[in-house]
């Protein structure tokens, strides 16, 4: 009975050492110069009023413990080994700096020992080098690492500064990109500034003013990402974006709604231009030239279009912000419109001359727009019930 009792209380102490270590947590957190934060992240059982915490090495400074109520904690540092007394908290904050950074060449490297699992934060732009095991898990800026003798190397990138000749207007004017990214297929067609990034870093732009308004919207590939107008002056604005990932960024004057009824007339099809990814696509071309060519050149056509734009404009802006957003809904919306812009086809070959030959062919086409997109599934839907 004795070797039962004493065998329960080695358990009842074993288990609360147990849940203690996996709840730890052990941050790595290096600065561009080199300089490391330690942050160890206790949750000591709030029965013991005391906890040892092992160092990561020999070399340390600046010992900081904190409780659950931001109250600092008397430290004891002995023998490789830091003792907090806390006094009965349920949570605790270690911090302290230490010297496990070395910079060989350009090559930087960060050793030391962990007897749990430890998260390394790299600075902005760096690239590993080598690591002397797998990590458990790896971001652009961040590796979770197994227990043992950690060693891992990285350079940090340089930023850099590019420019870029753009031409409006017969003008000859000069966009500047800074990032440690790198930049290529770099384009401005149309008011739209295109380019692609090859990487996560922040990128800041000096555009001027001439070039694009300070109220633009900035995609990237295809999806709208917040921005940060940085500084303007009189000639240019700087806006900061932090693309998260590599692709292709969009940057255009953002449309409001007064002036997407003014360009009604002249501009391209919103939704059109959402699902295809530029006004310069054939398919938003053809939309054009048949608006311009065909319909406005008539009365009735002109009638029609400005009724069609009254409703049109009033919810394709949002359509194709949330195309923009969501890939899914933006294929959907692609398949769906892509047979009527392929039944429009047809008025490239009216006579433009004719009010009768516009209007018969326009009626038609929404007879057979209609049917394609409301007959066929109502018809499909009754045949369905009639066969249940």
């Amino acid at each position: 009975m004795k070797y039962y009792i004493f065998l329960i209380m080695i358990i009842l102490f074993i288990m609360p050492l147990t849940a203690e270590a996996a709840e730890n947590n052990l941050i790595v957190e290096i600065s561009n110069n080199g300089n490391v934060k330690i942050i160890h992240n206790l949750k000591p059982q709030p029965t013991v009023s005391a906890i040892t915490v092992q160092e990561i090495s020999d070399k340390i400074s600046n010992i900081l413990a904190i409780d659950e109520n931001k109250i600092i904690l008397d430290t004891i540092q002995q023998d490789n080994m830091i003792r907090i007394a806390t006094l009965g908290a349920s949570q605790v904050q270690l911090s302290y700096d230490s010297e496990i950074t070395t910079n060989d060449s350009g090559i930087w490297s960060v050793v030391y020992t962990s007897d749990e699992e430890s998260t390394i934060i790299l600075p902005p732009l760096a690239n590993i080098v080598s690591v002397n095991n797998i990590p458990l898990e790896m971001t652009d800026d961040s590796l979770v690492m197994p227990p043992g003798q950690i060693s891992v190397s990285y350079i940090i990138r340089d930023i850099e500064t590019q420019n870029f000749q753009v031409f409006s207007d017969g003008l000859s004017y000069t966009m500047q990109i800074m990032t440690g990214s790198q930049i290529d297929s770099f384009t401005h067609e149309n008011g739209v500034i295109s380019f692609n990034v090859d990487g996560s870093f922040p990128v800041l732009l000096m555009i001027p003013n001439s070039l694009i308004s300070d109220t633009v919207e900035i995609f990237l590939n295809e999806k709208l990402i917040e921005h940060q107008n940085y500084f303007q002056d009189g000639s240019t604005s700087w806006i900061r974006i932090e693309p998260r990932s590599g692709g292709t960024i969009k940057i255009m004057e953002k449309m409001i709604p007064e002036e997407i009824s003014q360009s009604s007339k002249g501009g391209g099809c919103l939704i059109a231009t959402a699902t295809y990814g530029s006004e310069l696509t054939p398919q938003v071309q053809q939309l054009r030239e048949i608006r311009d060519n065909s319909l406005l050149q008539t009365e009735s056509g002109t009638s029609f279009m400005n009724i069609f734009n009254d409703v049109y404009y009033s919810f394709s802006p949002t359509i194709a912000d949330y195309e923009r957003e969501n890939p899914v809904f933006k294929e959907t919306v692609k398949i769906v419109i892509t047979p009527m812009i392929a039944s429009l086809s047809i008025l490239n070959h009216v006579d433009m001359n004719s009010e009768n030959s516009v209007l018969g062919y326009g009626i038609s086409l929404i007879v057979l727009n209609l049917t394609m997109y409301i007959g066929i599934p109502v018809v499909a839907v009754v045949g369905i019930r009639k066969k249940l």
